[in-house]
């Protein structure tokens, strides 16, 4: 069973929507989703205020709720609001998506772009903290927090092929910001993967990460106005830290003048802005043809000290 979590930047008040995308295995059992206070349940009890559970054998998709000293309740088991639509339409070895969107008195639930459904809630949810997958997929390829009302944020962005994992959040990243992955990249010794961050206004990317294991060498680079990505940009300085199948976990903090980057607790390098001012609210991770690159687990942050906290999130 895989096991898939993130932290939320900010509150998931009502007009916003969080969509999680990934790929089901081809002998599926389960595959569940969850909206929670905490995935610890450390020093507070935990609150799941829905999961979405897509049960293979059985061919539906139940919904319920769970609150500390009164368990699970609420349970719905019905069909697919579309008359023609499977109970369950999910399909084994195929890529699902699940979009929840936050109305004023009830969670709508999509499955795979279509609306499924609804699961009303006692009380409105404001604490969302995390987002838990897990079950039978292979990997989860993106986890969007939007904002639907009352303007769409952020905004749809043009991305090429190869894109191994992706990410928005509904407000730009602040001073302070700090973005934690647990990753994995798997293939050959000519494997690659960049981790990028996207200028919300342009499209282009303030900071491209770019990992070559063939070379061994980790570049750091921007994209300038014409799209283009300059060798005279690039800062390769550095150990190289990383190992083909191996865990790490790497995080990126937003200075003042800087990205702050650590890896598996020890402080990496940093990257200057490129240009000023920017906005950025999108990260998107890519890999070559022969690699492959999944995210295991994602955290937003937005406190400060930077520097210690940096180091600290990037601990496995």
């Amino acid at each position: 069973m895989n096991i898939w979590k993130a932290k939320v930047l900010t509150e998931v008040p009502f007009g916003h929507v969080l969509i999680v995308s990934g790929k089901v295995k081809p002998h599926p059992n389960k595959i569940s989703l969850d909206l929670t206070d905490n995935v610890n349940a450390e020093n507070e009890s935990e609150t799941v205020f829905l999961k979405i559970e897509a049960n293979f054998r059985e061919g539906q998709i139940i919904r319920s709720m769970f609150q500390p000293g009164e368990g699970w309740k609420q349970e719905e088991i019905s069909k697919n609001w579309k008359c023609d639509g499977p109970k369950n339409p999910l399909v084994p070895g195929q890529c699902f998506t699940f979009r929840v969107a936050v109305l004023q008195r009830c969670f709508e639930i999509y499955v795979n772009d279509q609306l499924y459904g609804s699961f009303e809630f006692v009380k409105f949810p404001k604490q969302i903290n995390f987002v838990r997958a897990y079950g039978d997929f292979e990997k989860i390829t993106q986890f969007h927090h939007r904002m639907l009302f009352p303007l769409v944020f952020p905004r749809s962005l043009m991305c090429v092929d190869r894109v191994a994992f992706q990410s928005d959040v509904p407000r730009r990243y602040e001073t302070g910001t700090v973005v934690a992955m647990e990753c994995i990249a798997k293939g050959p010794p000519t494997t690659e993967f960049s981790i990028c961050f996207q200028c919300n206004d342009t499209g282009r990317m303030i900071l491209k990460f770019h990992v070559n294991f063939d070379k061994t060498t980790v570049s750091r680079s921007y994209q300038r106005e014409d799209n283009s990505f300059a060798s005279d940009d690039e800062e390769t300085e550095g150990e190289f830290p990383f190992v083909r199948g191996k865990l790490f976990k790497i995080a990126f903090g937003i200075g003042d003048r800087s990205f702050l980057i650590a890896v598996n607790g020890q402080y990496f390098t940093y990257y200057n802005f490129p240009v000023r001012p920017f906005s950025i609210s999108t990260l998107k991770c890519f890999t070559n043809d022969v690699g492959d690159f999944a995210v295991r687990s994602l955290e937003y942050h937005s406190d400060s000290p930077l520097l210690s906290r940096v180091e600290k999130l990037s601990i496995i």
